[in-house]
């Protein structure tokens, strides 16, 4: 019994692993799309679902669905690294003045990417950025200057090549 019990558990694990591995993969094509595929058309479209504090619940949408996607955050540092990789990357302007946190964020990457200032080894890194980034995509962190500073850290790291992580 205990020898069936063995190779039953030890399947189990292989699955997992191997469905883990697959949604590893299906992420990464998912960044990796978002980097080099997309065209900038529907990068300018996602990067306004970001900056309007949308793409978190599309996300969520996409999940509900049973699809495999980004984080929102994730996603978001994606298409503005895509966007500052083809040059269209520039402040978003405020339709009524007021400054979102999701608006506040993609600023920070702005300013960030277009200065293009050396990553401080003391900086955060881009996985402890990315929780706070997603509360400022979903407009839930109301410290503007934080979600400012996260997206300018995760700009920083992006303008020097790191990838946001695929998860």
């Amino acid at each position: 019994m205990l020898p069936v019990l063995v190779t039953a558990l030890a399947a189990l694990g292989a699955a997992s692993a191997s469905a883990s591995a697959s949604a590893a993969n299906v992420l990464q094509a998912d960044r990796d799309a978002v980097l080099h595929e997309m065209d900038a058309g529907r990068i300018a479209h996602r990067r306004s679902m970001c900056a309007s504090g949308q793409m978190p619940s599309s996300i969520a949408m996409v999940r509900a669905a049973g699809f495999q996607s980004l984080s929102a955050a994730a996603s978001c540092v994606a298409v503005l690294t895509r966007a500052g990789r083809d040059g269209t990357l520039g402040y978003v302007r405020m339709s009524d003045g007021q400054l979102t946190p999701a608006i506040a964020f993609d600023n920070g990457f702005v300013g960030a990417w277009l200065g293009h200032e050396a990553v401080p080894p003391t900086a955060p890194t881009m996985a402890t950025l990315l929780p706070i980034a997603g509360r400022c995509l979903d407009q839930k962190e109301t410290d503007t200057a934080l979600c400012r500073a996260a997206g300018y850290m995760l700009g920083l790291r992006a303008a020097h090549g790191e990838l946001v992580p695929a998860s």
